[in-house]
């Protein structure tokens, strides 16, 4: 687990809109490119845009591997880039997000890079690092990002924060409809944050409650809180092949990215949660 600080000026009526991409798995015959070059088109075009990887960038599953399936396994990928299939597949996923590098504030592992490492010796992680000259912050599978806020105007200075609890995700064996926000609220429940994002399950959901607790001036406070699933860039259930769960009779994957908007106020930072779909 990693802790990061990144801390931002701003004046009233300005915000940052922070993205949340992952699970792209890049190397499935149904990676969802269209709409992921989409996604990052969104944020290169925002001036106000940042973005953290939520982990599983690739499938990371090669020949030796049980779940190996050659039915799975993109076209656009050749018989000789089985000899470093994964490190092909994060080559092609930094060329894919290149032109959003500067962006980047923190790199998430997820758990098919890190099955990859464990099993293989390889660190594809910290390739894929490598790879950003913004040197975003690696987090790890589960970490915080503490995000601080100083507002400069005629009237001095103020200064805020808000804590983000990211987590690549755990799960994915619920049935019902209202499973995948119930997990979120689980893998978070020991987290006092004020937004918790993960991945890993395939969808794209967000909840939030108003907290109430009492200020240093003995008076009620009351902050928004925000659970969310960041989305991902993988179909199922496609026509001509399989994918995860299809046989089981899972929901359908979510295409998209959660984004997170926070604004300064005169005396906060406003924070809202948002599900962008592009499937």
């Amino acid at each position: 687990m990693e802790i990061y600080r990144k801390n931002f000026t701003l004046k009233i009526g300005e915000k940052i809109n922070l993205y949340f991409l992952g699970d792209l798995h890049e190397g499935n015959c149904n990676h969802a490119g269209k709409e992921f070059r989409e996604a990052v088109k969104i944020i290169e075009n925002d001036p106000d845009g940042y973005w953290i990887g939520m982990g599983d960038y690739i499938e990371a599953i090669t020949i030796s591997d049980k779940r190996f399936d050659p039915m799975s396994v993109s076209e656009n990928y050749r018989i000789k880039d089985l000899k470093d299939l994964p490190y092909v597949q994060i080559q092609n996923v930094y060329s894919k997000v290149k032109s959003i590098d500067s962006k980047c504030l923190a790199l998430l592992i997820g758990n098919h890079e890190e099955a990859y490492v464990k099993y293989n010796h390889a660190d594809v992680y910290n390739r894929f690092h490598e790879m950003f000259e913004s040197n975003p912050h690696k987090i790890g599978y589960v970490g915080f990002l503490k995000l601080g806020f100083t507002r400069v105007d005629r009237g001095g200075k103020m200064q805020f924060t808000r804590v983000i609890a990211l987590n690549h995700g755990d799960g994915g064996s619920g049935y019902r409809e209202g499973y995948p926000i119930n997990k979120v609220h689980d893998v978070f429940r020991w987290a006092d944050a004020d937004i918790c994002v993960m991945g890993h399950i395939h969808q794209l959901e967000k909840d939030s409650k108003k907290m109430i607790g009492v200020t240093n001036k003995d008076t009620l406070s009351r902050r928004w809180k925000f659970w969310g699933i960041s989305g991902c860039f993988l179909y199922t259930y496609v026509e001509g092949n399989k994918n995860y769960f299809e046989h089981k009779g899972k929901s359908e994957s979510k295409i998209g990215m959660l984004m997170a908007t926070i604004e300064m106020r005169h005396d906060e930072v406003f924070t809202q949660l948002h599900e962008i779909e592009l499937g």
